[in-house]
């Protein structure tokens, strides 16, 4: 499927992170691209979490304009792109990684060593067009549309850590905090047969985690908790795996205490207050403590090709909500407030199927 090509502009509007909650619309050149480099008109780019740390909590650089979770349609192609022509439906699928040590070679990027900082200077997509390498991108399959495809970066993070868990058939899950990845990873889940129970303080996001089909939707407050003299006390809907996406001590904490023997805590969320687990209770019940960091080698043409199937809710797991290039701002200042559930689009231009 193809879209017919509209002309490039030579320069675009963008949203532009100046301070802590201040982001303005200004216009920046759109540079030709070079024998390697593709045009791509944006259609969707989602708010990542990084987005809100980096705009609501002031992390940013001025002068960024920040978004990586994005679909697209190719507008212009440099002469050695020939993977890709005017009209093609494409996301990006940039990454830190260097390609060429070790890990990379042997196919773990999430372990490379020598990738790029997770911070710093870039042009993202909260822009109406992006120059992007023709090896950062892949094409949408047919039967998928723009705003679906968008989410096959968190997508991709979320069916990582899910690698990372090692988690069997018939093994049961919590995951603590129903925001995007922790929905998503609650979707797979519960698509492929486990039994899931969600953690989730938020009345919308407790209704999008029920809506997905989890087996029981709790609050914080309602697990179980032992003090340090309890080091082989089990709960008693104790676990085999935990995904902790919220980056909150506490989260981390309580989810170290819901493993059964042999038991899996996959840290996917990231948060400044450091938890603190009992290693007793980690030596006697042979507990794992693992993290999470961006993709599977193929995460992301396993997750197109997942969200091509229909077989995950993209209808809860998307919010309804769509905010232009001048409610970048808004958008964030609602999603702190908890006033989305869904993952929630940036749309920057005009760009329609």
């Amino acid at each position: 499927m193809t879209t017919e090509p509209s002309p490039v502009p030579e320069s675009i509007p963008a949203a532009v992170y100046q301070s802590q909650r201040v982001v303005t619309i200004e216009q920046r050149p759109l540079a030709e691209p070079t024998p390697a480099q593709v045009v791509v008109e944006v259609s969707h780019c989602g708010i990542c979490g990084s987005d809100l740390h980096l705009i609501d909590e002031g992390w940013g650089q001025s002068g960024d304009v920040l978004g990586h979770e994005w679909s697209g349609i190719v507008r212009s192609v440099g002469d050695a792109a020939v993977a890709f022509k005017p009209g093609d439906r494409v996301i990006g699928v940039d990454s830190p990684t260097c390609g060429v040590c070790a890990a990379c070679v042997a196919k773990k990027p999430s372990q490379c060593e020598d990738r790029e900082p997770t911070t710093g200077h870039f042009d993202g997509a909260f822009a109406t067009h992006v120059l992007a390498d023709a090896t950062t991108l892949l094409h949408i399959p047919d039967g998928l549309g723009l705003r679906e495809a968008a989410l096959a970066e968190p997508l991709a993070v979320a069916l990582h850590a899910i690698t990372r868990s090692g988690i069997e058939q018939g093994n049961s899950a919590i995951v603590f905090g129903a925001g995007p990845i922790g929905a998503l990873i609650a979707a797979v889940l519960i698509r492929d047969g486990h039994q899931v129970t969600v953690v989730e303080p938020a009345e919308q996001r407790q209704e999008l985690a029920r809506g997905l089909g989890a087996t029981a939707v709790m609050r914080p407050e309602d697990l179980p908790s032992f003090d340090m003299s309890q080091v082989d006390t089990l709960a008693e809907n104790a676990v085999h795996v935990v995904f902790e996406c919220s980056g909150r001590r506490n989260a981390m904490e309580s989810g170290f205490q819901q493993l059964r023997r042999g038991g899996v805590l996959v840290l996917v969320g990231t948060g400044i207050d450091r938890p603190r687990f009992d290693p007793n209770r980690m030596i006697l019940l042979e507990l794992t403590v693992c993290g999470a960091f961006i993709y599977d080698a193929d995460g992301f043409e396993t997750a197109l090709e997942l969200l091509r199937s229909g077989s995950l809710r993209t209808d809860l797991l998307i919010d309804q909500a769509e905010y232009d290039l001048t409610g970048v701002a808004e958008a964030v200042d609602k999603l702190v407030r908890g006033e989305h559930s869904g993952k929630v689009m940036i749309t920057p231009g005009g760009v329609r199927e």
